[in-house]
């Protein structure tokens, strides 16, 4: 046991079965704590065990301790006042700092060394998600330790406890939801979770209360196996920036198999960083050899492209990538998986934009996967979560107006016998098949056809087989291609914003067999797809959908990446290495409310 003596300090809450004059010490008071030492991480330690005996406090004072005043009114100035900022630092969570303590009497509530320690300790470990730790006060905190070790004060205990519950809060919200509003970097997305969001308010409370501050943290982190193996990824690319990364390959000719060349040993080096090649002690380091041939394949499937073996200028390119490059877009794509994948079901469908590959998660495993095509650059595919509905099989397809004005109309004028060709029908609003001939065309080119075009169902038809439903703003669904050879292709950005699965309806089946009661069989399926006729199958439940857009994702120990599509990484990396953001809550002060009918819990709005 150490003694401390603090002149003017802050008393905790304890003993409120005293009587109040025995518990209100004189302002003058010399108080002496004996606080056991805390266990701390070594590099935490010197300073956090005179923080943590500084925040031994004797029993509490009455409710009308000036403390519990103090801290009211620098909360009602941090929130309602133009100046956010204790020592210097901002507070980002004001609003949601004012409810927290009111709730909690307006009294301090880090007077458990344990809740300190935690809290420290998951701060430096949030750069293990990608996080900046001085985001959530660190070296502030650093700084108020000193300060309080050479000048005790009982306002400056006071205004430290609101900057670690600042950082709590903060650190909180991150990693649950981000850091980064996804709107604010002109992601075109709509991630909204449907499941209610807990109290964060209320759930660190308890583990204030509990000395469970860490565990509650941890459990806000997303539970799903990709953020886990993203996680892993960062640390061995980190080891690998730490071991000084690796040196580029020299650009020049293509680097082939059976080529001699000296840039063939820098080949070897950087290929034996990363792991595809074992070792590049060769008997003849310049000889493209087959062990080389087969990392560099091995390498381009990492990358996503195309893997032919030959170390040509994209590929070489994507090798002198420098590893904080690597560790950035690692960074990235960690807070796009807090975005959403906190709220992952226990089946749902993932479809990785920038990875052309659709993911379907089944009672908590991955049961099948396949590859996709995207929408091109100019017409990308959203980013949002839905549900899929139902299937409809041998499906038609209306034309797009946006479609049909850029493109079909003027390959009706320049393509003879083109709606036959392609067997569209023009229909008019009421349904009603008209003569293609009697139509003026050119007439079209600058202003609204005032007829719908229906491609009729079959093999040929733009959706294939089968298409798959789940309502959003953007009239993006799933469905078949009949350009099928396209999936052979590493970059397969082809549509107009729709997913063209490989296996539509490998797929189909698998959603109707999981399907709770639906009375359709796999026979069924098959006589109905035979039939040619067009059919809808509703899905008894629902089944959870997820549009994302990862430019990294590590699957069984291995990271891949993937080439920015649609140029998102850097606006998000550049808002992840910035400030945070204020914290938005709306609060109703206890003086708002009518207290002989409104208790102290009512009221509460997090936005």
């Amino acid at each position: 046991m150490s003694p401390v003596h603090l002149s003017r300090i802050l008393s905790a809450v304890g003993n409120n079965a005293q009587p109040a004059a025995a518990r209100r010490p004189s302002p003058d008071a010399e108080i002496m704590v004996f606080c056991p030492s805390p266990v701390v991480p070594v590099p935490l330690r010197g300073w956090v065990v005179l923080l943590v005996l500084l925040l031994c406090i004797t029993p509490a004072v009455a409710s009308e301790d000036p403390g519990q005043l103090f801290v009211q009114q620098r909360l009602e100035q941090l929130h309602f006042g133009e100046e956010r900022k204790i020592g210097g630092e901002t507070i980002y969570a004001a609003g949601l700092l004012l409810d927290l303590y009111r709730k909690n009497q307006f009294q301090p509530l880090w007077t458990d060394h344990r809740n300190l320690t935690q809290l420290l300790t998951a701060i430096a470990g949030s750069a293990e998600e990608g996080l900046i730790p001085d985001d959530y006060h660190l070296q502030a905190i650093s700084r108020y330790g000193h300060e309080l070790e050479a000048a005790p004060s009982r306002a400056k205990l006071l205004e430290y406890d609101l900057l670690l519950s600042d950082a709590l809060m903060l650190l909180a919200q991150h990693k649950r939801h981000g850091k980064v509003n996804p709107r604010e970097v002109e992601e075109r997305l709509n991630l909204d979770s449907p499941v209610p969001r807990p109290s964060l308010i209320d759930t660190f409370l308890t583990a204030l209360r509990t000395a469970t501050v860490r565990k509650a943290l941890d459990e806000l982190e997303p539970a799903h196996p990709a953020y886990a193996s993203l996680k892993k990824a960062l640390s061995r690319y980190r080891k690998i920036a730490g071991s000084g990364g690796w040196q580029p390959v020299p650009v020049g000719r293509s680097l082939k198999p059976g080529m001699r060349d000296d840039r063939v040993r820098a080949l070897r080096a950087r290929l034996a960083v990363t792991g595809e090649l074992a070792g590049h002690n060769a008997t003849d380091p310049d000889l493209f050899d087959g062990a080389v041939e087969a990392a560099v394949r091995a390498f381009q499937m990492r990358h996503h492209l195309e893997a032919d073996g030959v170390a040509g200028k994209t590929t070489v390119a994507a090798m002198n990538i420098p590893v904080a490059g690597r560790i950035s877009q690692i960074r990235v794509n960690l807070e796009r998986a807090r975005w959403v994948m906190h709220d992952m079901p226990e089946s749902s469908i993932v479809i990785d934009i920038a990875g052309f590959n659709l993911q379907y998660y089944h009672q908590n495993r991955l049961a099948w996967k396949t590859r996709v095509m995207v929408g091109e650059p100019f017409n990308q595919t959203p980013v949002f979560r839905s549900a899929i509905t139902y299937l409809v099989l041998n499906p038609t397809w209306t034309i797009p107006p946006d479609i049909l004005k850029n493109e079909t109309v003027p390959r009706i004028l320049t393509e003879k016998g083109y709606l036959a060709k392609q067997k569209l029908r023009v229909l008019t609003s009421s349904g009603e098949e008209i003569n293609p001939a009697t139509v003026p065309w050119g007439q079209y080119l600058s202003k609204r056809l005032p007829y719908t075009l229906r491609q009729d169902a079959g093999p040929d038809n733009s959706l294939g087989l089968i298409k798959f439903i789940f309502p959003n703003p953007y009239h993006v669904y799933l469905h078949d291609t009949p350009s099928k050879s396209l999936f052979d292709k590493a970059q397969r950005a082809f549509s107009h914003g729709c997913i063209r699965v490989q296996n539509p309806l490998d797929l189909g089946k698998m959603l109707i067999a999981n399907d709770p009661a639906n009375p359709t069989t796999a026979a069924r399926f098959d006589q109905v797809l035979a039939s040619g006729k067009t059919s809808t199958i509703f899905l008894k439940k629902p089944l959870p959908i997820f549009l994302m857009y990862l430019t990294a994702n590590a699957e069984n120990g291995q990271v891949r990446f993937m080439p920015d599509l649609y140029q998102r990484d850097q606006g998000i990396l550049d808002a992840l290495n910035g400030p945070p953001s204020l914290l938005e809550h709306t609060t109703q002060m206890p003086e708002f409310k009518s207290q002989s009918s409104i208790s102290p819990e009512q009221g509460e709005k997090t936005s």
